[in-house]
């Protein structure tokens, strides 16, 4: 019976972070867009909506880049041999 009740609060946990990224993605979109007539639909700082877009990609398990690189791909600096800044 816990098993049941854990697997619906999960569906349904699952259905809320959905829905708030399909909400957060509609406004973001919306107030990039701007139609032929030149009037914007939505008119606001798309700030706070893109920081609930990126936080409910996050909690859905979704990681974005920024610039490509792989965790392979890390650079590793020694500092034990550098002189830099030392007279």
């Amino acid at each position: 019976m816990d098993e049941q009740e854990d697997e619906k609060n999960g569906r349904l946990e699952s259905i809320v972070k959905v829905s708030i990224l399909i909400w957060s993605a509609t406004l973001l979109s919306l107030s990039y867009y701007e139609p032929p007539s030149g009037k914007k639909i939505v008119d606001f700082d798309p700030t706070f909506i893109a920081s609930i877009f990126s936080g409910s990609l996050a909690a859905l398990g979704v990681q974005t880049s920024k610039n490509g690189r792989n965790k392979k791909d890390k650079l590793i600096v020694d500092n034990k041999t550098t002189t830099t800044g030392i007279k």
